[in-house]
């Protein structure tokens, strides 16, 4: 699993346009998300309003179908070194009753939740922008329409880091610096 971005999620993360819009999605998948006897992944976005995008050919469920993404307010704390390895603190707030019922129901289980984390810019709804990146969801608390919990990398023995060959011609602000 490496550490991807399209260039053109990378120009928008390095240049923060104004008419450019990152959105941040996150995939719960868990055996107890079924609905009509199919598997049901909880998918949401951090925005004010739904999001439909394109999931990678790879998904585990959906693959290369267009799917709503669900507007939830949340945040995503920056990683440290816990027990897990590297984890950080998801933060949910206004969880809906049938939300809170599927995560409910899968906290009971032994079995973590896996979560999917993907960005998109708004402009391509239809193209992975950074990530996919697979995550374990644990330790879920509810407290009233908060709920949180602490997620970690799924399999970091597979993530590949610093993929990236920084020369001086592809990068010749390293010379002025040295």
């Amino acid at each position: 699993m490496p550490i991807s971005a399209t260039q053109a999620w990378a120009e928008a993360a390095a240049t923060a346009p104004k008419d450019e819009v990152m959105l941040i999605t996150l995939e719960a998948i868990h055996p107890v998300f079924i609905e009509n006897g199919q598997p049901s992944p909880v998918r949401i976005v951090r925005n004010t309003v739904d999001f439909n995008a394109r999931l990678e050919a790879e998904a585990p469920v959906g693959g290369g179908l267009i799917v709503p993404f669900l507007a939830v307010p949340f945040e995503i704390d920056y990683p440290r070194i816990g027990q897990l390895g590297a984890e950080c603190t998801l933060r949910m707030d206004n969880v809906n009753r049938e939300m809170g019922r599927h995560l409910e129901a899968a906290v009971k289980m032994n079995t973590p939740i896996t979560v999917i984390f993907r960005g998109y810019l708004a402009s391509d709804p239809d193209t992975v922008g950074q990530g996919p990146y697979k995550l374990i969801l644990r330790s879920v608390k509810r407290r009233g329409s908060l709920l949180e919990g602490s997620l970690a990398i799924a399999k970091p023995q597979n993530l590949r880091v610093l993929r990236e060959v920084f020369d001086m011609q592809r990068f010749p602000a390293l010379l002025a610096a040295s």
